[in-house]
């Protein structure tokens, strides 16, 4: 294609699958453009030529179609703008008249670390905070800096409406203290205090009675974001705010807003091996992409599509994820396996070197979001042993014939946030599939 504008990628992830099958001279070649993103098939190849040299021919194609990968919200969101006096703004409201309640909110580290995290765990880390990786000399600098009064960084903590404390920015600082209070790692390295080297928290009472206490009784500046805050909003905030360096994805922060039922049958299915064999690895785990891939799909399994969906695929996925967290363990499972019998039933089908991605001229192609909801919601109720090879074939035909139909086409690649393309593409894909007669 002329206008070819697929991302081409060499993560880490897509490293450790190309280690099953290369030399490790190829894969340490191919470590010198890890990370590095191109912009079509030309360019890739370009690069891979340099690389490889007279092993391009004997490596090229097996290289490309695993390097394409979905890795983040670059990759696959259309953001949503929503117009305001001509102009275009991420937010469908004035945020100078909206309800922006993020409140000043001192509490001690006991009352936060201690109450709130350690005895009634209504503190919680999100996924994207995950990693803690503070070394022991940085902890002991901080706790050497509460100890001697020094003004702390504000931590930035989201309130849900179920009374849970989300960690926005601050993960660093409380887990040190935690780790700290529960005597997991002793000081070292300080210049103001140098008596405290090698000391734990149950030590400090032997040299100052009151360095307990004053830790204890450090109050820590806490901005809280009240549930009332719109969703939008707290997107942004969660963006600007986050100084972990790296710009996080929606379902990242959504993982967040919605802790429960939901986060955790994402994260099941996510990493389900039927899942990862339907999409061939095609979708990184990395920034919770397979995560919103998962969500996307079980949406419309929840939801009608006629009737349900209403031009806004953010509110809709969000509005999967408050469901779910309501829903009781029954419920849950049946959802869940749908969701599993379409992706064994459409990996019978078209295989996993094919499912859910639109072909180009020059490779497999990559997975399509938009294609996964459409062509995973037709087979949800249709059981993998009932293909015979006979109908396989036929649905293999009517696959070929549904990504050479220009109106799915277009309901897959453009605006696919749009209601009339939701419907035209789930459409579509009934029309095709219904054609194939199954005893």
């Amino acid at each position: 294609m002329s206008n070819d504008k697929t991302i081409y990628k060499i993560t880490k992830e897509v490293l450790e699958i190309l280690n099953k099958n290369l030399g490790s001279n190829i894969l340490e070649k191919l470590k010198i453009i890890e990370g590095k993103k191109f912009v079509g098939i030309k360019e890739f190849e370009s690069e891979l030529k340099i690389l490889l040299d007279d092993n391009f021919e004997t490596y090229d194609e097996k290289i490309i179609n695993k390097s394409i990968i979905i890795e983040d919200d670059e990759d696959t969101e259309e953001e949503e703008l929503y117009k305001k006096n001509g102009k275009e703004s991420i937010y469908p409201y004035d945020p100078s008249k909206a309800d922006i309640d993020i409140r000043e909110a001192p509490q001690t580290v006991y009352e936060l670390v201690v109450r709130k995290w350690t005895e009634k765990g209504v503190l919680k880390m999100p996924d994207f905070q995950r990693q803690f990786v503070w070394k022991q000399d940085q902890q002991s600098l901080f706790i050497e800096s509460v100890l001697l009064g020094f003004p702390l960084p504000p931590l930035y903590i989201n309130k849900n409406k179920d009374g849970e404390y989300i960690v926005v920015d601050g993960r660093q600082r409380l887990t040190t203290l935690k780790r700290f209070l529960h005597n997991e790692f002793n000081l070292s390295n300080l210049n103001a205090l140098p008596e405290l080297n090698g000391k734990n928290f149950n030590d400090l009472i032997g040299i100052n009675p009151e360095y307990q206490t004053r830790i204890e009784d450090t109050k820590l500046l806490v901005y809280l974001i009240q549930p009332s805050v719109p969703l939008e909003m707290v997107y942004d905030i969660f963006n600007r705010i986050n100084t972990g360096g790296t710009q996080l994805t929606r379902q990242e922060i959504r993982n967040c807003i919605y802790l429960g039922n939901a986060t955790k049958l994402l994260q099941e299915l996510a990493k389900s091996n039927i899942f990862r064999k339907a999409i061939d690895n095609g979708i990184s785990s990395l920034r919770a992409k397979d995560q919103e891939a998962v969500l996307r799909v079980i949406s419309f399994i929840m939801f009608y599509y006629k009737e349900e969906y209403k031009n806004s695929m953010n509110t809709f996925v969000e509005n999967t994820m408050k469901k779910l967290n309501t829903l009781n363990k029954q419920e849950i499972e049946v959802i869940k396996n749908k969701f599993i019998t379409s992706m064994e039933t459409t990996t019978k089908i078209f295989g996993s070197w094919s499912n859910f991605r639109i072909p180009t001229d020059y490779t497999r192609g990559r997975i399509n979001i938009a294609v996964m909801e459409s062509v995973a919601n037709y087979f949800i109720d249709i059981p993998p042993n009932t293909i015979t090879d006979e109908i396989k074939a036929l649905y293999k035909n009517k696959y070929t014939d549904l990504m050479n139909d220009n109106e799915y086409f277009n309901a897959v690649r453009f605006s696919t946030g749009s209601t009339s393309n939701v419907i035209t593409r789930f459409n579509k894909a009934k029309e095709y599939f219904d054609t194939v007669k199954r005893n």
